[in-house]
């Protein structure tokens, strides 16, 4: 990731908030961090991967992940996590950690910005509806019904629930009394243009309204529920806008999630009045897709809390229709998915309030998703017959084709198999050629198992002299000898520069260097080199190197003795040898061809002579 700029007279402010916040803390609520060593360790939020190659160090309060490479600190983690820009990372955090930022906003945080306005006019609606619902005369029949459902006062507050007037003007009025122009209220979704006329008329009118937040409880939309039996819409949310994505938002979510990364599951409903009982029901990690399949963008979301899901939609055929576009694509990105099977009501919502142990214990008694589809599938079928056993394996083959898994696939095929009385060579010769998904991501090592080659990533070299590094900002006194071992002519392009580098800073500093040594001294030397470097620019590169240096220092370096360290670091140094010298044997074969073509006799002996010495240098390596 780029370096951040951060405008003139914002670093104080940005200061201030890193020391309110524990970057273990704050990656936490997105990552199951588990402590590795000196650093907390877990699966990368960024890529997919089953081996956990992401860091996080609470010292130095920096993140990397060894597998895509991405790191910084935790505004580079934060924005990246939440797909935004620094302004507005930095007014969410500031917001989160109490600092007060500068009356003046940066070219980076547009004040009044579009976004800005769309969610102050949805923030000032839910306030106003809310309290309408509260206080009016004219919300009686509202709050009768919820009264009727059971939902508690305490619910109304925590969600917010409101109630819009059923008059055609009202939220029009009172919003421009607050100086909000048509045009504004019209791009937050509230109002609706007039047909054949001019004008705009007020979008959710006598209904109860469930305002929509996002992860961190902004109101980007509402749901309104109308109260008129009579009413074709049931249900009517706000129109796709910048703020409200229906795609990308799960409602209930911002109260959810913590619940849902402590029970490391996260319960899908289908409607508002599902969650809001659950959560009256002391099961609060329950979020809803509002009557839509679950899509890619909210699986990035419920990823961040755990890999587990449990679907508990309506077991109508819509229902079970959108649980299964639902489980499909959840087990497609690897997420364990089980069902909810409803031992009472119709629905999770009446479950949860006419019988919270048994909406429990169904939760507790989750079917796993292939066990459920296999059910299915055979409930419905009389296998008795070879044309109904092709149904079903037909139907549950297309199911494990989807799993990435390999061996998720072979458990099920067995399950299959067992079940229908097919072989399971037979089951495997119906998967259409080129299907079977497999594992074949391929770590290769070189001469240490520390060292990991990642196609398409660093060099060889490159990842051996992080480790190198990451030896010294344990033991900086064995600076002197890498330096005496390895010429500054070694290495080309990026780490001619970093190396070039470190041994300038070096000289300058041997004193401490050698002082690191004697008992009772302390010399950190990753931040003595890292506060010489700026986040941008021409050092970012070398920056990178060293975190991600570090990172392996605390997680490796320190659990090695002094021999140990001795005998790596000279193998490493013995690794990068043998490359140079070999790629100068290389060169020089070929300009030994090109002398010979032109038979240039002196150049011919220069060459000889020069090959010959670095053949014996090889010769001594080994």
């Amino acid at each position: 990731m780029e370096g951040i700029k951060i405008e003139s007279g914002m670093s104080r402010e940005v200061d201030e908030i890193k020391s309110r916040i524990d970057i273990v803390d704050l990656v936490g609520e997105y990552v199951k961090l588990n402590p590795a060593g000196a650093n907390h360790k877990g699966l990368c939020p960024f890529h997919n991967e089953k081996t956990s190659s992401f860091m996080v160090n609470q010292s130095k309060q920096i993140w990397r992940c060894f597998g895509c490479g991405e790191g910084g600190d935790l505004f580079s983690f934060f924005m990246k996590v939440e797909g935004i820009e620094f302004g507005e990372a930095l007014k969410l955090l500031a917001k989160r950690t109490g600092v007060v930022l500068p009356d003046y906003q940066p070219s980076d945080i547009k004040k009044d910005s579009q976004n800005d306005i769309m969610l102050k006019i949805l923030d000032l609606t839910a306030r106003y509806w809310h309290k309408i619902l509260l206080d009016s005369t004219q919300a009686k029949a509202a709050k009768d019904y919820l009264i009727d459902r059971k939902i508690t006062e305490e619910s109304i507050i925590d969600f917010k629930i409101g109630y819009s007037i059923d008059q055609w003007d009202n939220l029009i009025n009172f919003l421009k009394k607050k100086n909000f122009s048509d045009r504004e209220l019209f791009s937050a979704g509230l109002t609706v243009k007039r047909n054949g006329a001019s004008g705009f008329y007020d979008r959710f009118r006598g209904r109860i309204m469930f305002p929509i937040s996002d992860i961190h409880g902004r109101i980007v939309g509402f749901g309104g529920r109308t109260l008129n039996k009579e009413e074709q819409a049931k249900y009517i949310n706000s129109p796709q806008s910048e703020t409200y994505n229906k795609s990308a938002v799960l409602f209930g979510l911002n109260l959810a999630k913590n619940y849902i990364k402590k029970n490391n599951l996260c319960i899908l409903v289908e409607g508002y009045m599902d969650v809001i009982p659950s959560h009256q029901a002391g099961i609060k990690n329950v979020a809803s897709i509002s009557g839509t399949a679950l899509t890619q963008e909210q699986i990035v979301l419920i990823k961040r809390f755990t890999t587990n899901l449990a679907l508990a939609l309506d077991m109508d055929l819509a229902g079970q229709n959108a649980a299964e576009r639902s489980a499909d694509l959840a087990l497609q990105n690897e997420m364990n998915v089980s069902v909810i099977t409803l031992p009472y009501g119709k629905d999770p919502g009446e479950c949860a309030t006419n019988n919270p142990q048994d909406w429990k214990r169904a939760i507790e008694e989750a079917k796993p998703i292939m066990q459920y589809f296999l059910d299915r599938a055979i409930s419905d079928n009389d296998l008795s017959l070879p044309e109904n056993k092709k149904n079903v394996a037909k139907y549950y083959l297309a199911k494990i084709i989807g799993l990435p898994n390999k061996i998720d696939q072979e458990f099920w095929l067995k399950k299959l198999s067992d079940k229908i009385s097919v072989s399971e060579k037979v089951l495997w010769e119906s998967f259409p050629k080129g299907k079977i998904k497999q594992n074949n991501r391929v770590i290769n090592t070189v001469n240490s198992n520390l060292i990991v080659k990642r196609e398409n990533k660093k060099e060889k070299n490159y990842l051996i002299l992080q480790r190198i590094f990451s030896i010294l900002f344990i033991f900086p006194n064995f600076a002197q000898k890498l330096i005496d071992e390895l010429p500054t002519d070694m290495f080309q392009g990026e780490l001619d520069i970093l190396y070039k580098k470190f041994i300038m800073y070096y000289t300058k500093n041997i004193d401490s260097f050698n002082s690191a040594s004697d008992q009772g001294t302390t010399f950190d030397l990753f931040d003595s080199l890292n506060g010489l470097l700026d986040d941008q620019g021409p050092d970012y590169e070398f920056k990178v190197f060293l975190e991600e240096s570090f990172l392996l220092s605390q997680n490796e370096s320190s659990r090695l003795s002094d021999k140990e360290i001795r005998e790596e670091l000279a193998n490493f140094i013995n690794i990068l040898k043998a490359d140079y010298i070999n790629s100068k044997i290389t060169a020089l074969k070929a300009q030994l061809e090109e002398a010979e073509q032109k038979s240039d006799r002196q150049k011919l002996e220069s060459i000889y002579s020069e090959l010959n010495e670095y053949i014996r240098r090889r010769a001594l390596l080994n």
